[in-house]
């Protein structure tokens, strides 16, 4: 039987993975989010945390060891697709709790779930983790520095674990994965912003007027046939690059 642990799981991408992985028979899906998954999804158990916080962290850490120790596993894959891109905001006009927040969803509690799925999945044969990244994060943008700031270092942060695991008994991929520009919530959000908080809003409107947006369901389905392939690489990587 395979595992997913997919954060972010109640839209947008994170969502798209837990309705595809959910209807297979072989599959059983965690899924972590602060609202809880539509229940027309038949998750195998649905975490309801705020990543955003340090009890939220620690809650969604312990549900996750605890499901990986629950069964003799085959595979078990840790997707962290958690992120938020708000506050948007040029530096100086940003206030300090947005600023944590925004880093401890993108960052902190992608590291904090990172580390409970290594230790609690040592049994486990075939395993990965998938950290989604963005362009964002090896590319600034004016207004958005919260979220490139912590999607870079979740770049960093997955090269360095999968440096790290080179070593390990039983084989671990980690990769830090953008996943190209996807028609979901984050977009609308940024779209929608002021241009005196978030000067690259035209470009982002350009991505839906010239229909450059992918769909979350194809780009899902795209990660998860990588990943069973082992053809996403350890260290970071681009979705568009990969075939």
């Amino acid at each position: 039987m395979n595992l997913y642990i997919v954060t972010g799981a109640s839209r947008g991408l994170g969502l798209a993975f837990a309705r595809m992985l959910a209807a297979e028979s072989a599959t059983r899906v965690v899924g972590c989010s602060r609202a809880g998954m539509p229940k027309d999804i038949l998750a195998w158990r649905d975490i309801r945390a705020d990543l955003g916080t340090n009890e939220g962290q620690i809650a969604a850490a312990e549900s996750i060891s605890a499901a990986l120790l629950a069964e003799a596993w085959s595979r078990a894959v840790l997707i962290n697709n958690a992120g938020m891109l708000e506050p948007l905001g040029v530096a100086g006009q940003v206030d300090a709790a947005s600023l944590q927040r925004n880093i401890a969803v993108n960052l902190t509690a992608a590291m904090v779930l990172m580390n409970a799925f290594l230790v609690a999945s040592t049994q486990v044969p075939a395993r990965s983790v998938v950290n989604i990244s963005s362009g964002a994060g090896r590319r600034p943008n004016a207004g958005s520095g919260a979220y490139c700031a912590g999607k870079a270092g979740l770049d960093m942060a997955s090269r360095v674990a999968a440096l790290e695991v080179e070593a390990a008994a039983n084989p671990v991929t980690i990769t830090s994965l953008a996943p190209g520009i996807i028609d979901t919530d984050m977009q609308v959000f940024a779209r929608g912003a002021d241009a005196a908080q978030f000067p690259q809003v035209e470009r982002f409107r350009a991505f839906k007027s010239e229909g450059l947006l992918k769909t979350a369901d194809e780009v899902a389905r795209k990660i998860i046939a990588l990943e069973r392939a082992g053809k996403l690489p350890p260290g970071i990587a681009d979705l568009r690059e990969l075939s």
